[in-house]
């Protein structure tokens, strides 16, 4: 454990035991209340509702769309204002919808899914992690998110599966890539009704509180923004918080590193297994140049 109190563990001029001392005080605090992910999805095409959206309490987890008109701009403001930025990541579907630009497709090969992915990554600045839309056909192709979980493992970026089939193989395909990941539990508005959206709402709020952790995705209309304007600010009454996907699986991380046997410590040099929650190993290589291009 002394290793772990060295003060280059840690960014800054923090000293390395009152950073220990600090993190252990509010992972116990955030993991000891229940937690709500809520993701809202395809956020890019409409500016005034993606710009309600990020005026919305926080943090949330804001998906946009690749190659969209305004998922460059909203994605900044989204970072600036303390959000969690990810891809929404177009894949192909049952229903054989149209996906829009930077589509996903079971007839593409292993190279075209890694060129088109990366590309998608590169869209988007200050990306963070993936969850996929649509996507009910190729979320069942075990080659394809193979590849998918591979690129996000290069990448440094975390995975949540929308889980628009129930037979997906994405998180168990991100998880034998070591990939930290989730998967939604609850669509708040698949009926795109006030009343129902609450309804859904309630139910997310009280799986958190049964299970500690929910993960639930929502969208841009104005009955969704509508109903999260006014319960978000009640979360509290609920004992129930917000929390960013990545600093939830952050947390995690932390916890395993720290509490299982996966530190141990050479005599020339400090080594550590990574936990099923970390990368191989957990950076990102490419992210100046997402924020910049």
């Amino acid at each position: 454990m002394m290793a772990l109190l060295h003060s280059r563990y840690w960014p800054g001029k923090l000293p390395g035991f009152l950073f220990l001392l600090t993190l252990l005080t509010t992972s116990h605090r955030l993991l000891a209340e229940p937690q709500l992910i809520l993701i809202i999805d395809d956020i890019g095409y409409n500016r005034a509702l993606g710009q309600q959206t990020l005026e919305l309490p926080g943090p949330l987890n804001l998906a946009f769309l690749p190659h969209t008109p305004f998922s460059r701009s909203l994605a900044e403001q989204a970072h600036q204002s303390g959000h969690t930025v990810m891809l929404h990541a177009p894949m192909a579907n049952k229903a054989q919808a149209k996906l829009g630009p930077g589509g996903l497709t079971e007839e593409m090969n292993p190279e075209q899914w890694r060129a088109t992915l990366l590309d998608n990554i590169q869209a988007i600045p200050y990306v963070e992690g993936i969850n996929n839309h649509m996507g009910s056909q190729l979320t069942e192709n075990t080659e394809a998110m193979s590849v998918v979980m591979q690129v996000l493992q290069q990448q440094g970026l975390f995975f949540v599966d929308s889980l628009t089939t129930a037979h997906s193989v994405a998180q168990r395909e991100a998880l034998k890539a070591g990939l930290p990941s989730l998967k939604r539990d609850i669509f708040l508005d698949h009926v795109a009704e006030e009343d129902a959206i609450q309804q859904q709402l309630d139910k997310a709020i009280k799986r958190a509180q049964k299970r500690g952790i929910s993960v639930a995705i929502g969208h841009p209309y104005p009955e969704t923004l509508s109903v999260l304007k006014r319960e978000l600010p009640n979360l509290s009454q609920h004992n129930v918080s917000l929390v960013g996907a990545s600093q939830y699986l952050k947390q995690h991380l932390w916890q395993d590193n720290i509490w299982n046997d996966n530190f141990w410590y050479g005599n020339q040099s400090d080594h550590f297994t990574p936990s099923k929650y970390q990368l191989q190993p957990f950076h990102r290589p490419a992210f100046e140049a997402r924020t910049t291009h």
